[in-house]
């Protein structure tokens, strides 16, 4: 009876923690906020130095060939344009990779257009060239501003607009995406140019501070599941001295708060692609580290009870 009324108290007390809940939501929170800043930091500076990341590579081709096919389905954007004119430049990108922004004064077309920047001179495009412009960067104090965007809408490299290549990747190592994607031709690494706001002391420390955040708010999860883990010992040792199966013990303190994080993770998941809809970044990196973080958080947590229960349980048979 009176364990019965002991386990009555504990459960109703320890089952589902809320202050738990609430600060493993304000840690997941802080982390997306803390990737998607650093993500932005980056974006801007890729926009500041005329849209190339600062782990681009810039190479020269050396081939006979007339022309190139590019064959990817992964996300890239490649700038082609020649050695004694590279304020216009050719450029070949994946449906799915962001542009910078753009202000439009006619619809994107189905067909190659051109973006130019807001005091590229207007004498250095053809005729021809004129009629396929379609709006201007919007990016003021950008490189891009003295630049003009031929978007090709084909994957065929016509090699008579130029030899040298600057290819930007979303994720990953750009280096391999270049070898598939000339898999056959010869080219020349050129060392990577000054990457403009990317290199500045404030932009490095900046990150730098961003990142110790970010770990800072990992070993504060990890803290917040140690004393969760702790809280609910009290629990499982009264729930094994009334006869409980270590699976029914877990199932019972443990069930409702995975489900409460669970319902938490996809309520975040919904936030953070709203957010990554409507202010994305250059690429998804953040939102995707981001989720990886909570779902490893949750299976973390899963496993750490899990052993916790089966130990308490172990050693209460060895103490009999």
């Amino acid at each position: 009876m009176i364990i019965s009324f002991l386990q009555f108290n504990v459960m109703k007390k320890y089952i589902v923690s809320s202050k738990f809940l609430l600060l493993t939501l304000l840690l997941f929170t802080s982390a997306a906020a803390l990737l998607y800043i650093m993500d932005s930091v980056s974006y801007t500076n890729m926009i500041n130095n005329g849209y190339i990341s600062k782990n681009a590579v810039e190479f020269i081709i050396n081939t006979e060939e007339s022309s190139l096919d590019i064959d990817l389905n992964e996300p890239y954007l490649l700038m082609q344009y020649k050695l004694d004119n590279p304020k216009l430049k050719y450029i070949y990108i994946n449906k799915s990779v962001k542009l910078p922004p753009i202000n439009y004064n006619k619809p994107p077309l189905a067909t190659d257009y051109i973006i130019t920047g807001t005091v590229f001179p207007e004498g250095a495009l053809s005729k021809n060239m004129k009629s396929l412009v379609i709006g201007q960067f919007a990016t003021p104090g950008s490189y891009l501003n003295r630049e003009a965007w031929y978007i090709s809408k084909t994957q065929q490299i016509n090699l008579a607009n130029g030899t040298k290549f600057i290819l930007n990747v979303e994720s990953g190592n750009p280096y391999k995406l270049m070898q598939k994607m000339f898999p056959n031709t010869s080219y020349q690494l050129i060392e990577n140019e000054d990457r403009g706001t990317a290199i500045l002391k404030s932009n490095v420390l900046l990150n730098g501070f961003l990142l110790i955040s970010v770990l800072f708010v990992i070993i504060a999860q990890a803290v917040t599941v140690y004393y969760s883990i702790q809280r609910k010992k009290s629990i499982v040792q009264i729930l094994y001295l009334a006869g409980g199966k270590w699976h029914i013990i877990f199932h019972k303190v443990f069930i409702a708060e995975f489900i409460a994080l669970f319902v938490i993770m996809l309520l975040e998941s919904l936030v953070l692609i709203a957010v990554n809809h409507f202010y994305s970044t250059w690429g998804s990196h953040w939102y995707y580290v981001a989720v990886f973080y909570m779902f490893i958080t949750i299976i973390g947590y899963f496993l750490a009870c899990l052993l916790m229960t089966k130990s308490l349980i172990k050693k209460g048979v060895r103490s009999f």
